[in-house]
């Protein structure tokens, strides 16, 4: 066998090649560029001609690297950097390291412990889509967030009562309302004709009722604010707003898309069966569950990947049980927000978390361990590939247990 370590950077990467008695066949270095990688699979074949017969070990599990050696044909695995961490003081204890010795331990990892890491196996070209949609929809969702917090702040300084005309800043008519009155004095010189028009023309239910009710904020008592504060924080204002509309146009067109990928996905059926799961929901735990279901032979590794078991550690009379935080973060965010969702929809889950709340766990705690609890069902149902069904699953709880809802216990 031939093992190949790469240590990888933006501008090369080191690549370290050895056999199975540790001796180096080649150790060289190849830009970040397609034409690096053509000169990495020529010295890969003068010393092996059998794809099968070498094995890729990265740090990085995804990239145009990691996509060029696999479209090759080549296994590859991606080594955690931690673990990479601890397996370089099997070497040297001093700390010392250079990129050309990372290649070689990464080589080395396969050579002695290639059984205790899994072989990266990309997804179905629909998953894989979804897994980047959804990874970039939650990066423009939080980047909505901090727009909305600078939105409400800079509104906190300068005009408060703009905040309370609306109960959303991020919809068509709070926008197009704080640009038309962008300052207090704008608003302050409302009348009921001009609120009338401008609800009619945004399609606002219930326009009569809402302009008295405007009219009479506009008539309040407003805080004295110097004109340089008003004229510099309503222009910043208006510099967010823009940015605000689009992003929300932004964040529909990743929906619509990831509504049309959904549709064609085979597991689509199962996700959208559980209860409080809408499409966004759907696409983010369909990609991360991914599509090779030999991958997670028991639903602890599922849980372990997703963040949401707790870890434990013992020794003689000690034990510890503390925080999972090596995990893959979008996945416990997927499961988490599921799990918050489902509170509205299943009986299940509402009562237990009503008892781990009970218990004295604090919100986040409760809804981290019935997300826990929501990874055994779901597991099973994708290993099946069956929909859920709340009657039947209480009907299992309650033969198995001999009570309607599983003890707190079960689960974190």
């Amino acid at each position: 066998m031939l093992y190949v370590g790469i240590d990888w950077s933006d501008g090369d990467h080191k690549v370290y090649c050895i056999d199975d008695k540790e001796t180096c066949l080649d150790a060289f270095v190849i830009p970040h560029s397609p034409e690096g990688v053509s000169e990495l699979f020529q010295r890969i074949e003068k010393c092996a001609h059998d794809v099968k017969e070498v094995l890729f070990a990265l740090e990085k599990p995804s990239g145009l690297l990691v996509d060029a050696i696999l479209d090759k044909g080549f296994p590859l695995y991606p080594i955690n950097p931690k673990a990479v961490d601890r397996y370089r003081d099997r070497y040297k204890v001093s700390g010392k390291k250079d990129d050309f010795f990372d290649a070689r331990v990464l080589a080395n990892i396969l050579r002695t412990d290639r059984q205790n890491h899994q072989p990266l196996v990309p997804d179905s070209v629909v998953t894989r889509h979804l897994k980047i949609l959804t990874h970039q929809y939650e990066g423009l969702s939080r980047l909505k967030r901090r727009i909305l917090n600078q939105i409400t702040g800079t509104l906190k300084d300068y005009y408060p009562v703009a905040l309370e005309v609306f109960n959303k800043i991020d919809q068509k008519v709070t926008i197009d309302f704080l640009k038309k009155f962008s300052t207090p004095d704008r608003f302050s010189q409302l009348t009921r004709e001009t609120m009338r028009k401008f609800l009619k023309k945004n399609h606002y239910p219930g326009i009569d009722q809402k302009t008295e009710e405007i009219y009479r904020l506009s008539q309040r008592p407003h805080f004295k604010v110097e004109d340089f504060v008003v004229e510099s924080k309503s222009l910043y204002l208006l510099s967010l707003l823009s940015q605000l509309e689009h992003l929300l146009v932004s964040l529909k067109t990743f929906e619509e898309k990831m509504s049309q990928l959904l549709e064609q996905h085979p597991d689509k059926d199962i996700f959208l069966s559980l209860p409080g799961s809408g499409e966004i929901t759907a696409a983010k735990l369909i990609s991360e569950f991914g599509d090779h279901r030999e991958k997670y032979p028991k639903v602890s590794c599922v849980q372990e990947i997703a963040g949401s078991c707790p870890v434990t550690e013992q020794s003689g009379k000690y034990k510890r049980v503390y925080f999972r935080r090596a995990c893959r973060k979008t996945f416990r965010n997927a499961v988490s927000q599921f799990s918050f969702c489902s509170l509205k929809e299943s009986t299940w889950a509402r009562e237990r978390y009503k008892r781990y709340i009970q218990s004295g766990k604090k919100k986040t705690h409760a809804v981290r361990c019935l997300g826990n609890a929501w990874l055994e069902v779901i597991f099973r149902m994708w290993q099946d590939r069956s929909t859920y069904d709340e009657q039947k699953h209480l009907k299992i709880v309650k033969e198995q247990f001999q009570e309607d809802f599983l003890p707190v216990s079960l689960s974190c």
